[in-house]
């Protein structure tokens, strides 16, 4: 059996890795790109208010939970994204996310974390500046 394999373009920044991901807006049926970081410390992908609720999803309505980030404790509200698609092979359904509010001051509108990532065996490739990644089937 062919193992189906992708790659994401990685932007590097600081000390952070950031990769665009296409979140489905379901307000105009179609997919958006988001630039979050890639964080594999991150149990749950996190990703801003402001876009999920411009994507057309009512954050307010999320179930209320308390996470630890690297500045402290956060609430933030757990809600159901419709699809995300990770490169151009791949499209994920009903993904759960949290919707936090980021500083002003943060490069990423936000994370891509392990509830996603952990779905891929991953390789970061820094000379060509790529994640290559397929997906764990199983």
């Amino acid at each position: 059996m062919m193992m189906l394999s992708d790659s994401l373009k990685m932007h590097i920044l600081g000390n952070a890795l950031y990769v665009d991901i296409d979140i489905w807006n379901a307000g105009t049926q179609e997919f958006n790109t988001a630039f979050l970081t890639f964080d594999t410390g991150a149990t749950v992908t996190t990703i801003s208010t402001t876009i999920l609720d411009a994507l057309g999803y009512d954050t307010s309505k999320g179930k209320e939970e308390k996470i630890t980030t690297g500045s402290g404790v956060a609430t933030v509200r757990e809600i159901t994204v419709d699809k995300f698609r990770i490169g151009t092979n791949y499209i994920l359904d009903n993904v759960k996310v949290y919707a936090h509010d980021f500083p002003d001051e943060s490069f990423s509108t936000g994370v891509l974390g392990l509830n996603v990532i952990s779905q891929f065996d991953i390789l970061l490739r820094f000379s060509s500046k790529l994640i290559n990644l397929a997906k764990i089937e199983g």
